[in-house]
């Protein structure tokens, strides 16, 4: 008896594991794939999606009548290079961004400050 639990319980995180790389490449996904690749019934398929997004490691909102999910975020299954590469791109650009800001902000401090030298001049 508790052994059954304890494979459900397997089975329950394989399956959520195996959604989450399933999501990790793809923006949407029909229940039929969902069915499929988890190896579930199709009326299985919504309380297992409503399971996932409880856990909060997938964002995404499904689509009973469409039978698709649309995946928006996903916790990574695993954090390799190709995700540190990733993270890196993503700081390096922000980075880049912040600079652009502080340059413009600069650029109108400047523009202040001379026409503020103007008009003591014009006075």
């Amino acid at each position: 008896h508790d052994s059954t639990l304890k494979n459900e319980q397997n089975m329950k995180k394989m399956r959520l594991l195996t959604f989450m790389q399933l999501a990790e490449g793809t923006s949407e996904m029909n229940f039929e794939t969902i069915e499929q690749e988890l190896q579930l019934n199709e009326n299985q398929v919504e309380a297992f999606i409503i399971d996932v997004l409880k856990t909060k490691l997938v964002r995404a909102r499904m689509d009973q009548a469409a039978k698709k999910v649309y995946i928006s975020s996903t916790m990574h299954r695993t954090f390799g290079l190709a995700q540190w590469q990733q993270l890196r791109d993503i700081l390096f650009q922000w980075k880049s961004n912040l600079n652009s800001i502080q340059d413009g902000m600069n650029t109108i401090v400047e523009a202040q400050k001379e026409m503020t030298n103007s008009a003591n001049i014009v006075q």
